[in-house]
């Protein structure tokens, strides 16, 4: 079989399986074991239709089996893991993926093994370490180090391309998780290697392992990578997961951990956040780094100094000016925008650091996964081993995960030392001062816990988006939920109503509205939640979401209970707008006009509505009603100016158009606008003139221009500017030729 034919037989065998069309997947099953010529498997598969067979022979006989259900979920389980068992051993010979190749590398090495190995080189180094040396010595320990950190790759290696795992290794690796036997770190690794095998193979012993191992174990770090792994897998693999009894017994046990449900919920808030990251991502790559950049020649003229050319960096927060400047070009706002994202958890410097994992130390697939410690090798070697404390600097700065701590580094290595000197002192400088502005605060356990949460789903994210191979693996971080409250076996912990209005929030404020709305209507049936605003949070969402008429379902629910909202009222207006019953909308918006008489942009979208009835007379007077109320701000000025158009009321409509102009600088609309008006006083080659203005402001986009123009076609006929002049015209505001 190629290739092609394994993954396909494969393929349909597990989806035969997923929909219980159990002789069907034994057909393509005993394809994958007739291929692969395996003894045991074919007795495995003998073993199984004879169970298969026989429940089957009770059932037609008329047998109560209370145990059917358990019985047929065995079966299941079991063909499930014979078929990936049937895939692996055909593909491993052939295979090109990494899981593949290191199967091949590893062959038998044992777990148990590879565990006794990585201790005995852990204490070899331990001993040169504290033994008394010379500096000639520091190459033979580095040298131990790596040899060390090797081994460790081994043992990650090891786990994740195990499958399935055996009962011994299953009960060794919980003992190395959830013991004291191995640094923190490698425990760490340990738990992320069990989740990425479970990214290519479900493996319910390494599920366990992970859910046993947030429990068991005593460290924060390892805890709550575990139980995120976990939760990844659940995601994965909803379905298997979802009839394992196994895996409801431990969930259900852990309910009784104290930190447990925050936890789930905490890591639940994180997934989602993830999932606008690349929204953030170009934010900061297209806006806020652009602006900086742009601004800086002009900062950096003013800063230096007249007689040296030389800029002291620590004069700027000194400079009364570098504020000002900062207002005056919306950087401060956007830099406030930036920290507020950052503190509420948002993957701010994914844009900063993606293009620094392209490091040779990123092509080890383990070190994606590996919390930040200042001795390992690729630190030392690149910081320095006498710069221990700059390492511990750059492990304590609060927002880079650790992923980007490694990127930090590995970019230190290769700058000048004054420019390293300099990097480091301004991370110290922040690291210093947040820690001082934390020494007022009580510690907080929570916000601990939150903060490993947040760096490791970022780190995770760095890797399911950025590793070079990383489609080989499924993409979980892609799932469009990454919703745990549509995973049966956290159901009952994720759909708890302070989870959900935390995401419908989250979903609503990241615009991912039909998961706001799935939230928020699980909500608006639970008895624990008796807020009337339920109603108006999901016509909202529906709304912005583009389904008005869904979103009048639920506004017309509150203001059954609250009929004198003005907010609710402008919203169901604005509804029925939307599906075209504009009689209503005006309606609703003249109710809130009552409500609010001083609410001006009430009174333009009356206009507005108006307008789109050609009710212009009616409209114009909303307008200048408007008009007397903006208090200098003129946005009534446009509408006035076109409804003076649409009546023949061409003097006014210009002296508009010229009060814009004198207020303003004039859009290409307006300038078209103002086309339109002169044309139809008789004004062509000022109008011409006009209209090339106004394809000036379109970048000379003829093409734009004549779509514009062509959109007007209507009005223009109407006030006795022919066919043939609307074609021509164009094509003398577009040619060069004629111009003077």
């Amino acid at each position: 079989m190629t290739i092609q034919e394994i993954e396909k037989t494969h393929q349909l065998a597990s989806q035969c399986i997923d929909d219980a069309m159990v002789n069907e997947a034994f057909e393509h099953i005993d394809q994958l074991v007739s291929q692969l010529g395996n003894a045991n498997m074919s007795d495995e598969m003998v073993r199984l239709r004879m169970s298969y067979e026989l429940m089957l022979k009770y059932l037609t006989q008329g047998v109560m089996d209370p145990q059917r259900d358990n019985i047929l979920n065995g079966i299941l389980q079991s063909l499930y893991t014979l078929n990936d068992q049937c895939y692996i051993g055909l593909m491993e010979p052939i295979s090109p993926e990494v899981i593949y190749a290191r199967r091949r590398e590893l062959g038998r090495d044992s777990i148990v093994g590879t565990v006794d190995e990585y201790r005995e080189a852990l204490k070899e180094l331990s001993l040169a370490q504290s033994a008394p040396h010379e500096q000639g010595d520091n190459h033979a320990i580095l040298s131990r180090l790596q040899h060390a950190e090797a081994l460790e790759t081994k043992l990650f290696n090891r786990v994740w391309s195990s499958f399935p795992m055996t009962t011994d290794d299953a009960e060794s690796i919980k003992l190395c998780i959830t013991g004291d036997i191995l640094p923190v770190h490698t425990r760490c690794l340990l738990v992320a290697a069990l989740m990425l095998g479970l990214m290519k193979f479900y493996d319910e012993n390494k599920l366990l392992i992970l859910l046993e191992a947030y429990s068991l174990s005593d460290e924060a770090q390892v805890q709550l990578r575990a139980l995120t792994c976990a939760m990844l897998a659940m995601l994965a693999h909803r379905k298997r997961t979802s009839g394992s009894q196994a895996i409801q017994d431990r969930l259900a046990a852990m309910l009784e951990t104290p930190d447990f449900n925050h936890d789930v919920w905490s890591i639940q808030a994180q997934l989602a956040r993830s999932r606008n990251t690349e929204n953030i991502k170009q934010r900061v790559r297209n806006d806020l780094i652009p602006n900086i950049m742009k601004m800086r020649p002009d900062i950096i003229d003013k800063l230096k100094d007249k007689d040296s050319q030389v800029i002291d960096l620590s004069d700027i927060e000194a400079n009364p000016d570098w504020q000002y400047w900062l207002d005056q070009s919306g950087i401060t706002r956007k830099i406030e925008e930036f920290n507020a994202m950052q503190l509420e958890g948002s993957d701010v410097f994914i844009a900063t650091f993606a293009h620094l994992k392209t490091f040779p130390f990123f092509k080890t697939l383990s070190n994606w996964f590996l919390p930040f410690y200042p001795a390992h090798s690729t630190v030392l070697e690149n910081l320095g081993a006498g710069k221990l404390a700059l390492a511990e600097v750059v492990q304590h700065a609060p927002y880079l995960c650790n992923s980007d701590k490694y990127s930090f580094c590995l970019s230190l290595g290769a700058l000048p030392e004054s420019q390293r000197s300099m990097m480091s002192a301004q991370l110290e400088e922040q690291n210093a001062a947040l820690n001082e502005a934390q020494q007022g605060e009580l510690p907080d356990e929570r916000k601990s816990r939150i903060s490993i949460i947040n760096a490791f789903v970022q780190d995770l994210y760095r890797f399911f988006k950025l590793f070079s191979r990383r489609r080989e693996f499924i993409a979980v971080m892609d799932n469009p939920g990454l919703d745990m409250t549509d995973c049966l076996p956290l159901a009952q912990i994720t759909r708890d109503s302070h989870v959900l209005e935390l995401l419908g929030a989250l979903y609503f404020k990241n615009a991912f509205y039909d998961d706001a709305i799935k939230c928020y209507t699980r909500l608006e049936g639970m008895e624990q939640v008796n807020d009337d605003h339920i109603y108006q949070k999901i016509g909202f969402a529906y709304q912005n979401a583009g389904k008005p008429e869904q979103a009048l379902t639920y506004y017309s629910r509150y203001e059954l209970l609250h009929e004198n909202d003005a907010w609710n009222l402008r919203h169901i207006a604005a509804c029925y707008r939307a599906i075209g019953k504009a009689e209503l909308a005006l309606d609703y918006y003249r109710r809130a006009e009552a409500l609010c008489p001083d609410n001006i942009s009430l009174v333009l979208t009356i206009g507005h509505v108006l307008l789109e009835q050609n009710r212009t007379r009616e409209a114009l007077q909303q307008y200048f009603k408007a008009d007397l109320m903006d208090n200098a701000k003129h946005r009534a000025w446009r509408p006035i100016a076109w409804c003076s158009f649409l009546l023949s009321d061409y003097d006014r409509a210009i002296d508009y158009y010229d009060r814009i102009a004198l207020d303003d600088k004039p859009s290409p609309q307006d300038l078209l606008n103002r086309g339109h008006v002169l044309l139809c006083q008789g004004k062509t080659q000022e109008a011409i003139e006009t209209y090339r203005e106004s394809l000036k402001g379109m970048n000379g986009d003829t093409s734009k221009f004549r779509a514009a123009f062509k959109d007007d076609g209507m009005e223009l006929r109407l006030h006795g500017i022919s066919a043939v002049d609307q074609a021509l015209i164009p094509d003398a505001v577009c040619s060069t030729k004629h111009d003077n």
